[in-house]
């Protein structure tokens, strides 16, 4: 069992600190933009060419709250560069949504989702989540939420289901799963969407997955 060592700091950040952040933010959401722009499959052309609407429409700013600074433990910080790394050697994810990604890391907010009573547990201490933008991020936003998930190898994210839409751009080999469509490999470069409610994961192969995603809250 990993320990979720964690240590809690106040962020301090000054205006041009700021403002270079959230030039990084416009950044990564500009990348996400074209990346979803990029699909050329027929299943969810309607609703990614909609997410991608509301990427670009998305207005940004400077948390007027700080987010408390969680730092990430050493097992996390060793899957996201294992697959950060294994993703700058592909040629079919963006290296410059990768940059973006990596500009913005260094003050991002690490969470974690608990287990439900009827889940197993297993997965807890094996993934991270990094906020990038939205509520509890270091960048506000009311219309999305982005965040960079990590998942160590072999493990599987609990089935579940959400109300706001939601898209994923693969960064590493693993499996999706939506009901009625079973497991799938998207692949590196991939998208993934989930409407809203359907019931869905994610686990991780023979190494660790890492990919972006998306809540759209309107």
């Amino acid at each position: 069992m990993i320990k979720a060592l964690r240590m809690e700091v106040p962020m301090v950040i000054d205006g041009r600190q700021g403002a270079a952040h959230l030039d990084h933010a416009h950044q990564l959401m500009a990348r996400v933009a074209e990346n979803l722009g990029a699909y050329r499959g027929q299943d969810w052309a309607h609703e990614i060419a909609t997410s991608r609407q509301s990427v670009q429409s998305a207005r940004l700013s400077i948390s007027a709250d700080l987010p408390t600074h969680i730092e990430d433990d050493s097992c996390i910080r060793g899957w996201l560069m294992e697959s950060l790394a294994k993703a700058k050697e592909s040629s079919l994810v963006d290296c410059a949504l990768l940059e973006c990604i990596e500009r913005l890391l260094p003050d991002a907010v690490w969470i974690k989702r608990h287990a439900a009573l009827n889940e197993d547990a297993h997965f807890v201490d094996m993934h991270r989540h990094a906020l990038l933008i939205g509520k509890g991020s270091l960048v506000h936003c009311d219309s999305i939420t982005l965040g960079l998930m990590v998942m160590a190898p072999d493990v599987r994210y609990p089935f579940h289901n959400h109300s706001p839409r939601e898209f994923y751009l693969v960064l590493s080999e693993g499996e999706w799963y939506q009901e009625d469509a079973g497991w799938f490999r998207p692949g590196p470069g991939g998208v993934v969407y989930n409407p809203p409610s359907i019931r869905h994961a994610v686990r991780a192969g023979a190494g660790p997955l890492l990919a972006l995603w998306g809540l759209m809250h309107t």
